[in-house]
């Protein structure tokens, strides 16, 4: 998966987003992580952009997510449908996180 980062702008990028369920389950954690993130998906490149108020998320904050990231990005590279399921709960490990830390780190 490829990501880029700008303070108030975060693109992350892989064909494992055309799948649905994956792409809605991630988009979830980006709108727990930032409400007020204005968010478009583009099936051309399978990439999702974020655009958020820069003072809305603290960037520091999001560290704890890093390892639970690295743990599915495997998954992710090489993906087949089989490792779906196991994508999907790495997902959802990530948003029980996010869901803990507080939606707004800057409240």
């Amino acid at each position: 998966m490829q990501y880029n980062y700008f303070l108030g702008r975060l693109r992350f990028r892989d064909p494992v987003l055309r799948d649905s369920d994956i792409r809605n389950a991630a988009l979830e954690v980006v709108r727990l992580i930032c409400p007020q993130a204005e968010i478009t998906y583009k099936e051309s490149t399978a990439s999702i952009l974020a655009v958020y108020p820069i003072d809305a998320v603290n960037p520091d904050s999001l560290q704890p997510l890093v390892p639970l990231l690295l743990k599915i990005e495997p998954k992710i590279r090489f993906y087949t449908q089989k490792k779906k399921v196991d994508i999907l709960a790495g997902i959802e490990e990530i948003k029980s996180q996010v869901k803990k830390m507080g939606v707004n780190q800057y409240e």
